[in-house]
This record gives structure tokens, C-alpha cells and sequence, in this order.
């Protein structure tokens, strides 16, 4: 028991005082086993990414299309299949899309579609009828964000878009990804636009106006436990596909009788249209015969019309003359009547004046008169008066008189006082004289003497005033007098008037009928000219009608005469068409349908190469790392058993067994085996997988790579790892452990010293001094050491020049590509159906532009290369209008000859890459496959440089002698000063040409290229580091050995005097000139190695550069050797620490 104690104490020991042996095992180990688990699950992984992104999104296992559409009757006999799991009917159309006349294929989805899931990466699904989710790529999400209203076009002019889809203009809602387009870039081929698909749309299905289905998809009970990458899989689907297409193709025979009834009923209907066209032909005809004779009519009557008028105008004339001699006569006559009227009417206004003058003098006469008249009368009215009240009072007073004075009283008195106030006579008052008869101072008498008095006073004024009254009325009767004569005169005068005023309203009369009778005249005259006007105009009316009508009639007849020539020969043309039809119809075939299953989807496809190109290149280069890894190891290992003869001697003699010794051994191996290999595993199957495939989503848009254990490659790796450390530990022990104690006890006798090959070079060797000819005789003393030496070097540094070389050979195609093969900027695709005002206004945006430097018109159109055992390629074709001018343009000549060629009659050209996938040479016979699915064959005229993509270029005299037809020139080259500025200039211009469908730069490819070259770029760097990684670890390992063995040596010539920098260099020249030769060997395996990894890492549609540069050799060189110099200074430091007195004493 305590010997196993002390054993598991010495191993203990063992590896704690080696570490760094310990440890450069643990790492080979660790880098060898990751590098190799982790690039053969890189491959594998990527498979089952697919497959469960596939499966999970339910990818058709099978697509069925036909040039007729498919119907329920198709749909209904695929239902009726037992082995169907799903199967759904999808609507598609490619349209242009955008402003930038985009081309994408735009496909129906429905809530219920169970099969080829769509994965939302932003916003939403479309739920509206004018909703679209858009395809998420780069093309799209740099133009396009949610919320934006895009527009569809017709991608021919000759098809209504309407007759597809309800709608034309879309919100973007969303952008989707879908299972059956895994590529960034890629979306396939279309017969619009330019050929190619730039992306794919959502729409909902009910927005298709389709009769029939574009697409239907399938899935299989069978292929639900099945990866698609298996060959179970892949034969299954093959035999469906085999089945299915003949049970499609008897459908198709009863749809092609259905077809060819409708088509007879069309034909029927065209027959009928001819003989319609032929009638109105002829109704035509008749309608001019009846036009010109009408013409005819019309002038005869225009010329009677005209003579009507011209009577009508000779009758008017005359009757205007008499119209205007009456009018004058009548104005004239009106005029002097007027005239004898106006001296009348003086005469009797001066006489009238008199008249009423002399009455003014009367009347004034009279007022004169009446004034002292009435003054007159009015005094003898008042004498009268008077007269009458004296007499009356009188009367009164001879009553008054007789009553008594005495007996009068004072109020009587005073009343007959008062009342007599008033009555003078003679200055005498009554009142007076009554105051004094009552006074007694006055007699009775008196008072009637003054009463008799004042009556006869008053008698004498009132005869007298009657005297003056009658001579004023003698003045007055003779004033009136004549004044009766005067207005006896005024009555005579207003006579006069009056008949004055009546001989003027009867002229006024006369005047009035007269000017009534002109004005009837004039009416009837106006009314006569308005007829004759109204003649002349309707004349020229019919004048112009006529001229109209003979206008029309010649031109309708010139029109006839072109059109029925025209009519004619498209009547012809349409009956030729109708018995073409019949030809056609009677030579019609049943529907073709196309089958394809995932297999025939070449974005899947080329993921599988990808993987598989992993695969291969795990095959070689993570092998050749392993090997090494392995090689050094077990040359660790071995040296490490050597070392300790003495002690494996020493436990022999101590009485433990072999086993036990072999064990100290084993453990110490298998425990830095399996940690190693541990580490390698987990880091190989969990880091390197994702670093290479995150550089792999550059091209491909999956989900996350799903990691995987795979027994096998664990399992290879650890016996690789295990056959390495603990085999060769096993072998080189079974050889000690066969030898007795006490020689394993004592060193191993040094190897006899034997001339080398230099010393017998004596002028080499005699100029030799000691150090280089100690350097020499060590080198080929232990010749086992410097071929693993060299072994390991050269191998590190064969991986490091690979791995530059295929840096080198991914970064070179992006320069050489678009540096030197294409010589242009930009390609304009142009729509050939365009108006000629549409191409000229084009043309002047080019030819105006100063900065185009040279332009070239082509006809292009993406083909198909198809042969079998070879993954079908895309190429595009170019047929130049000018084929002297495409060298301008492409560069026309071979890569390795230097050859250079012109497109002619004899051949067409086509690019290397394309030529060396399908083994053609110049002189050979290659076929194409258009979108129509018409076939080309054409002979290969020559091979050229060319680095992505495939081309054909053909001479248009070929294209026509091919297709039988002339190239319809869609696409036109652009070459100028490379500008970004400039460019969008110029795209802004061509934005606003509706010739203009899309412009594609080169700039832009350049950099989606140099994109794509980053994900080979960064499994190159990985490659790279781990190669380089590999190389320290090996040239440690090796120079630590290297040292461990010698270092009793290494101790004497110190104790001899050797500086400790002479000490190191003693083992680094030795070191300096097996790096240098593992440099050159290796560069020569390095050469061979990236042959072989370019072959494997190649992809189809791209040609790596295959010149190796001197830089790759540079690079490998300077690393190996500052490898090599950091680990001679590492081993410097021990070196200056070794106890040379332990060192010596090793072997005791």
C-alpha cells in the first residue's frame, strides 16, 4: 500500500516539476482535438441548422408548377394521394417593384398556409387586402421601412396587371424571411426585367385574380422523420417525383382537350371577327361612294343658293335706293311744314303778346278805377247810413221830445248820451247838444234845426259822391269795351292757335305714319337683308360644310385607301394567324408540369455544398494540424520515457513491477491526454462551429447554428490523441522494461561518432570554424530529432502559408474581378418595349453627360447550365451591339495562356470557372437552358479570366443564327471615373427615364463581394491562428526536448567557460538551421496543401485566385522564425539557470 502511495506521490511529482512538458502535451492535445472536432462538426452542424430551420418552417418536400397554371382538377387528383401529409395551392407573379423598377416575385399568403412558413424578423404579417410584408434583405431594408406605400408594375406591356391582382399600390407592414430562399442576395430567375429576381413580397391570396393556382406544394408522411441531407431522403423524394409526374401528365391530357375546345371556340369567334372586319370594310366603302355623291349634290345646290342670293342682293340694293330717296323726300317736306308752322305760330305769339298787353293795360286801367270806386261807394254807403240813422233818430227824438225834460231820469239821459256819442255834424256833436237840451241850455229846436241840418248835409255828399261814381263807371263801360275787344282778339288768336296746333299734330301724325310706313319699309328691308345675310352665311356655312365634307371625304378616302391596305393585310395577316392557330392548335401538347423537390433548389443545394466544402476541408487541413499535434506528442512522450531510463531503473530494482512502472507513465500521459482532449472537445464543438458560421450568415439568412455531439469525430479524436501519447508510451516501455535494472540504471552509451557528409566536402569543411562544425555533427548525430523537427516545422508552416494563400486567394478575386476583367461602372437594363420618345430622351442623359466615358449597348439574359452530376449554375449572357467595342469593357483572354479573343461567327466565349465545372475546352459543345425553357448550344470559341459569376458572350450574328431572331438590346455598359457622388447624380437621372427598368453598379457588387469574402476571410484568419498556435506549441515542444536531452552536454561546455549567450546559441543554430529547412520543406507541402484546399474550399459560382503569392512563404517564414526566436529566449532564461553540478550529475 505504500508503495502505490509513494507511485501516486511521484506521479504527483512528475507533473507538478514539468509543467511545461506537462502542459505543451495538454495544448497539442487540446488544439489538434478541437481544431479537428470542431471544423468536422462545423459542416454537419450547419446541415441540421438547416434541416430543423426547414422542418420547423414546413418546407415543401415537392413544387409543382405549369406553363398552364394548375387547376382544382390537378389539385383534387394530388389530394386523392395516400403519402401526402400537406397540400396547399399558393398564388405568384413577378412584378417590378418600387421606383427603382426592382424586379420581385410576389406570392399570395393566407392565414391557414401550414407549408413554407414565413419567419417575421420586423412588424407584422399582411391582414388587409393593401398590406405587404417585404423580403429581408439588404436590398429591400436599406430602401424600404415600415409604414412606406410601394407600387407594383406590369413586367411587360403586353400584360395587364389587373388580369393578376386587385391591387397595385401597398403599405409595407412587415418584413418576412422565407425557408425557400436562404441566400442574402439570390431570389432566382424570372423572364422580366432583366432576368433576375431581386427579392420576393407578401401579399394576402385574395388579392390575386388568378382562375387557376401558380403553385402547389407538398410534404410527405414519409419524410417527417428524415433529414433532407440523407440519401433515404433524397431518393424518396426522388421516387415521388417520378411517380407524380406521369399521374400529372394524364390530368393534363383531359385539360388539354378542355383547352383545345376553348381555343376552337376562340378560333370560331376570330373567324367570326374576320368576316365582321371584311363588312365593315365594305360598309366603309359604301359610306364614301355615298358621301361623294352626296358632295356632289351639295355643290349643285350651293351653286343655285348662290345665284338665289346674288338676285336677293341686286332687289335689296334697289329697294334700299328707294327706301332712302323716300326717306329724304319725306324728311325734306317734314322740314318745310315745320318751318310755315313755326312763322304761324310767330305771327299769332306776337299778336297774342299784343293782346295780352293791351288787357294788362286795361286790367290796370280798372284796378285804377276800382280803388276810388269803392272808396266812392263806400262813402256813400256811409252817408247813407248816416242818412238813415239821423232820420231814424230824428224819428226818435220827436217822440223823445215829447215827454217832459223833468221826467226824465239820469239814466235815460245818460243812456240817449251814449248813444249819441258818435253823431257829429259840423264839428257839432249830438251828444253835446243833448247834454245841454238836458241842461236847458239848449232848445228843442236847436236840436231839430241840427237834425234838419245834417240831413240835408248829408243828402247833398251823397249826390255829389254819386256824380263821381257814375263818371268812374263811364271810365270803367269804356274800359271794359276794350277790354271785350281786346279778348275777342286773344279768342281769335287762340283760335289760330288751335288750328296751328292741330295742323301740327296732323303733321305730327303724317309724321308719324310716314316714319311707321319707313320704318315697316325698313323693317321689311332689314328683315330682306337678315334673310340675305343669314343666306350668305348659311352659304358659307355650307360652303364650309361642303369644303368639310370634301375634306373629310378625301381624307376619310386617303385613310381608306392606307387603312384598307393595312385592314387588308391584317385580315390576312389574322386569317393567317387563324390557320397558324389551327396548325398551332393541332400541334398542341398536353401541359408540362415541373417538379422539383428541395434538392432542385439551388440556394439548398449550394448550403449543402458549403457545409460539405467544410466538411472536405476538415478532411485535410485540421488532419494535417493533427498529425503534427500527434507527431509531436508522441516525440514528447518518448523523449520523456528516454530521459528516465535511470529512474524506471532504479523503481525496477526497488521491486515494483512493470505495471506499476508503465502506470507512472500512463497516468502522466492520459491525465494531460484527457484534459487536453476535454478542453478541445468542448471548445472544437462550441466555439469554432459558431465563429465559422457567423461568418457564413453574410450569405445565408438562418436562425442560430444548432451545436450538436458526434460521437464519431469524439471518438476518432481521442484515439488519434490516446494512439499518440499512450501507445507510444507503451511501446517505447515494453522495449525498457524487457532490459534488466542495472543496465536501465547506467546511461545509454553515446552513439558512436561517424564521419557526416559535409566532412567529406574537404574545401567546406577545412573553412568551417568549430562552432559551425560542432552544429553540423550534432545535426546529423541525431538524425531522428532533426527529421521531427523538420516534420513539425514544415507542417506548421505548410498550414500557415495555406492559410495565407487562401486569404490571399478570397481578398485577390475582388481586385481582379473588378479590377481588371470588368472594365465598367454600371449596367443600365433597359425596358424594350419602350416608346421611341422614351429611348431618345434616355439617350440624350447619356450622351450628355460628360463624365461617361463610354458606353455599349447589350442584350442580357440569365441562363441555365445543366449537366448532370453538377449542381445547375446561373449564367449570364451578353450579346453587344458592337462586339469590337466589348474588349473596352471585358477583359477577353485566357489566365494562363495570356490569349486574348474577339467574338465572331465561329464560337461564343465563356468564362473559366464555368468551363472547368462542366469539363469543356475550347472547340467543345455547351448547352443552355433560357427561362422559356428553349435550349442553346453553342461552341466553345474561348475560355477567359474571370472570377465570380458565370458569363456567355455571344456575337449578335450567333445569337441570330440560335434563336432565329435579332437581339432585342436591353442593357446598356457605362464606363467612367468611379464617383459616389457622381453615381448618385446619375442614378437620380435615370430614376426619371421610363426606359430606365433598374441600374446595377459595380461599386455596389464590390462591396456585397467584399461582404461575401469576409465570411471566408475569417475561417482563413481562424485557420491562421491556429496554425500559427500549433507552430509555437511545436517549436517549444521540440526545442524544449531538445534541451532536456542535451543538457549534460549543454552543462559541460558551461563548466568549460561558455558564456551563457554562447550556451544558447550552441542550441539555437542548430535550431536556426532545422527551422529554416522545415521552412523550405514546408513551403513545398504548402503549395500542395493549398492546391488541395482551394479544390475543396471552391465554390461553384466563384473562382479562387489560384496564384500562390510570394507573401504567403514571407509571412510563414518570419513567423516560424519569430516563433523560433521566442522560444530560444525562453529557453535562454533556463538555460542560465540550469545546476550544472546536478546537471552532470544526472546520469549517477
Amino acid at each position: 500500500m505504500q508503495k502505490k502511495t509513494a507511485l501516486y506521490k511521484m506521479i504527483w511529482r512528475e507533473i507538478t516539476s514539468s509543467k511545461a512538458r506537462f502542459f505543451s502535451i495538454l495544448f497539442l492535445i487540446l488544439l489538434g482535438v478541437g481544431f479537428f472536432s470542431g471544423l468536422q462538426a462545423t459542416g454537419p452542424n450547419m446541415l441540421k441548422t438547416a434541416d430543423d430551420y426547414f422542418n420547423q418552417q414546413n418546407l415543401y418536400d415537392l413544387h409543382i408548377q405549369s406553363n398552364y397554371g394548375l387547376d382544382e382538377e390537378e389539385y383534387t387528383r394530388l389530394e386523392e394521394k395516400e403519402e401526402i401529409e400537406s397540400l396547399e395551392g399558393h398564388y405568384s407573379h413577378d412584378v417590378l417593384f418600387g421606383e427603382d423598377r426592382l424586379v420581385i416575385k410576389l406570392m399570395g399568403h393566407d392565414e391557414d398556409n401550414q407549408l413554407n412558413q414565413l419567419r417575421v424578423d420586423e412588424g407584422r404579417l399582411p391582414e388587409k387586402s393593401n398590406e405587404i410584408a417585404l423580403d429581408y434583405n439588404d436590398v429591400l431594408t436599406s430602401q424600404y421601412t415600415i409604414g412606406d406605400e410601394v407600387t407594383i408594375y406590369s413586367g411587360s406591356q403586353e400584360a395587364n396587371l389587373s388580369d393578376t391582382v386587385s391591387e397595385s399600390t401597398f403599405t409595407v407592414v412587415g418584413f418576412v424571411t422565407s425557408p425557400r430562399y436562404i441566400t442574402n442576395d439570390s431570389r432566382g430567375q424570372t423572364t422580366i426585367g432583366r432576368g433576375q429576381l431581386d427579392a420576393f413580397g407578401v401579399v394576402q391570396a385574395d388579392v390575386f385574380t388568378l382562375d387557376v393556382y401558380t403553385d402547389i406544394f407538398v410534404t410527405f408522411k414519409a419524410s417527417e422523420n428524415l433529414s433532407m441531407y440523407s440519401d433515404t431522403y433524397i431518393e424518396q423524394m426522388k421516387d415521388y417525383k417520378d411517380a407524380y409526374e406521369p399521374a400529372l401528365e394524364e390530368v393534363g391530357a383531359g385539360r388539354l382537350d378542355k383547352i383545345k375546345a376553348d381555343a376552337r371556340e376562340e378560333i370560331e369567334e376570330g373567324q367570326t371577327e374576320i368576316e365582321e372586319a371584311r363588312q365593315e370594310l365594305a360598309d366603309a366603302e359604301q359610306e364614301l361612294a355615298e358621301a361623294k355623291e352626296e358632295l356632289e349634290t351639295g355643290k349643285e345646290e350651293l351653286a343655285s343658293a348662290e345665284a338665289e342670293l346674288e338676285d336677293a342682293f341686286l332687289e335689296l340694293d334697289r329697294e334700299e335706293q328707294n327706301y332712302r330717296d323716300g326717306v329724304d323726300t319725306f324728311e325734306q317736306e317734314m322740314k318745310q311744314a315745320e318751318e310755315r308752322l313755326a312763322d304761324e305760330e310767330q305771327t299769332l305769339l306776337e299778336s297774342e303778346q299784343q293782346v295780352k298787353n293791351g288787357l294788362s293795360e286795361i286790367e290796370a286801367g280798372l284796378n285804377q278805377l276800382n280803388e276810388p270806386y269803392a272808396d266812392l261807394v263806400g262813402q256813400e254807403t256811409a252817408l247813407l247810413d248816416q242818412r238813415d240813422d239821423i232820420r231814424q233818430l230824428n224819428q226818435q227824438l220827436s217822440e223823445f221830445f215829447q215827454t217832459p225834460v223833468e221826467l226824465l231820469t239820469d239814466e235815460m239821459k245818460q243812456a240817449w248820451i251814449d248813444e249819441t256819442a258818435e253823431m257829429t255834424f259840423n264839428d257839432t256833436s249830438l251828444s253835446t247838444l243833448l247834454q245841454g237840451y238836458f241842461n236847458g241850455t239848449v232848445t228843442q229846436e236847436e236840436i231839430t234845426a241840427f237834425m234838419s241840418s245834417a240831413d240835408a248835409g248829408l243828402t247833398a255828399g251823397i249826390s255829389e259822391l254819386r256824380t263821381n261814381i257814375n263818371e268812374i263807371n263811364n271810365q270803367r263801360d269804356e274800359l271794359e269795351a276794350q277790354q271785350q275787344e281786346l279778348r275777342a282778339s286773344l279768342e281769335e288768336i287762340n283760335a289760330g292757335k288751335q288750328a296751328l296746333e292741330e295742323a301740327r299734330t296732323e303733321l305730327n301724325n303724317q309724321r308719324t305714319e310716314t316714319e311707321q310706313e319707313l320704318a315697316a319699309g325698313r323693317s321689311q328691308l332689314d328683315e330682306g337683308w337678315a334673310e340675305y345675310d343669314k343666306g350668305v352665311s348659311e352659304l358659307e356655312e355650307a360652303r364650309g360644310d361642303l369644303a368639310e365634307g370634301q375634306a373629310d371625304y378625301e381624307e376619310g378616302l386617303v385613310t381608306f385607301n392606307e387603312e384598307k391596305q393595312d385592314a387588308e393585310r391584317e385580315i390576312k395577316e389574322a386569317e393567317q394567324a387563324l390557320i397558324e392557330a389551327r396548325d398551332e392548335l393541332d400541334k398542341l401538347e398536353a401541359p408540362t408540369y415541373y417538379l422539383t423537390v428541395r434538392h432542385d433548389n439551388g440556394q439548398l443545394v449550394e448550403f449543402e455544398e458549403n457545409a460539405e466544402r467544410m466538411s472536405d476541408l476538415a478532411t485535410i487541413f485540421p488532419v494535417v494540424f493533427f498529425l503534427i499535434a500527434a507527431l509531436v506528442t508522441l516525440t514528447t512522450v518518448t523523449r520523456m520515457i528516454e530521459e528516465q531510463r535511470v529512474e524506471m531503473g532504479t523503481l525496477k530494482a526497488l521491486g515494483y513491477t512493470d505495471r506499476d512502472i508503465q502506470k507512472k507513465y500512463y497516468l502522466y500521459a492520459l491525465s494531460a491526454t484527457l484534459v487536453g482532449a476535454i478542453l478541445g472537445l468542448v471548445l472544437g464543438y462550441t466555439l469554432l462551429p459558431k465563429v465559422i458560421f457567423n461568418a457564413y450568415q453574410i450569405l445565408y439568412n438562418l436562425p442560430p447554428l444548432a451545436l450538436d455531439f458526434y460521437w464519431s469525430f469524439t471518438l476518432i479524436s481521442l484515439a488519434v490523441a490516446l494512439f499518440s501519447s499512450l501507445v507510444t508510451a507503451w511501446y517505447v516501455l515494453r522495449k525498457d522494461l524487457k532490459t534488466t535494472p542495472a543496465i536501465l540504471m547506467r546511461p545509454k552509451a553515446p552513439k558512436s561518432g561517424k564521419r557526416i557528409l559535409v566532412e567529406r566536402i574537404t574545401p567546406l569543411w577545412r573553412r568551417m570554424n568549430f562552432m559551425q562544425k560542432v552544429t553540423a555533427r550534432n545535426l546529423f548525430r541525431y538524425k531522428q530529432r532533426m527529421l521531427m523537427t523538420v516534420i513539425g516545422i514544415s507542417g506548421c508552416a505548410a498550414l500557415i502559408i495555406t492559410g495565407f494563400g487562401l486569404k490571399g486567394a478570397v481578398e485577390g478575386i475582388v481586385d481582379l474581378q473588378f479590377g481588371r476583367v470588368m472594365n465598367y461602372e454600371a449596367v443600365v437594363a433597359l425596358d424594350s418595349e419602350a416608346s421611341s420618345d422614351e429611348k431618345e430622351a434616355y439617350r440624350t442623359i447619356i450622351d450628355e453627360n460628360d463624365m461617361i466615358e463610354a458606353s455599349l449597348m447589350v442584350y442580357q439574359e440569365t441562363l441555365a447550365a445543366n449537366k448532370s452530376g453538377v449542381t445547375p449554375q446561373d449564367v449570364t449572357m451578353f450579346v453587344p451591339e458592337t462586339p469590337a467595342e466589348l474588349n473596352r469593357f471585358v477583359q477577353l483572354k485566357n489566365r494562363t495562356s495570356g490569349e486574348a479573343f474577339d467574338l465572331s461567327e465561329d464560337g461564343a466565349i465563356i468564362t473559366e470557372k464555368l468551363a472547368t465545372l462542366f469539363e469543356v475546352e475550347k472547340g467543345d459543345d455547351m448547352t443552355f437552358t433560357t427561362a422559356d425553357d428553349d435550349t442553346l448550344t453553342v461552341t466553345v470559341g474561348g475560355i477567359i479570366e474571370n472570377y465570380a459569376g458565370h458569363y456567355l458572350y455571344l456575337s449578335p450574328s450567333l445569337y441570330e443564327e440560335s434563336f432565329s431572331l435579332e437581339p432585342e438590346y436591353n442593357a446598356e455598359l457605362l464606363k467612367y471615373p468611379y464617383s459616389e457622388a457622381f453615381e448618385t447624380e446619375l442614378s437620380d437621372d435615370l430614376s426619371e427615364s421610363d426606359y430606365v427598368i433598374t441600374t446595377s453598379y459595380n461599386q455596389s457588387m464590390l462591396n456585397l463581394f467584399k461582404d461575401s469574402m469576409e465570411s471566408l476571410n475569417i475561417v482563413v484568419v481562424v485557420l491562421i491562428v491556429a496554425a500559427a498556435g500549433l507552430a509555437f506549441i511545436v517549436l517549444y515542444n521540440l526545442t524544449n526536448i531538445n534541451v532536456s536531452e542535451r543538457i549534460r552536454e549543454l552543462s559541460t561546455i558551461k563548466v568549460l567557460g561558455f558564456y551563457d549567450n554562447e550556451v544558447t546559441m550552441y542550441i539555437y543554430r542548430e535550431n536556426i538551421i532545422l527551422t529554416l529547412m522545415g521552412i523550405v520543406v514546408g513551403g513545398l507541402f504548402g503549395r500542395l496543401l493549398h492546391v488541395f484546399v482551394l479544390g475543396t474550399a471552391s465554390m461553384d459560382n466563384m473562382m479562387f485566385n489560384p496564384s500562390l503569392d510570394w507573401t504567403s512563404y514571407l509571412y510563414a517564414a518570419i513567423l516560424t522564425m519569430v516563433f523560433s526566436t521566442m522560444v530560444m529566449l525562453m529557453m535562454h532564461r533556463k538555460l542560465k539557470h540550469v545546476d550544472m553540478i546536478e546537471a552532470l550529475k544526472s546520469n549517477e
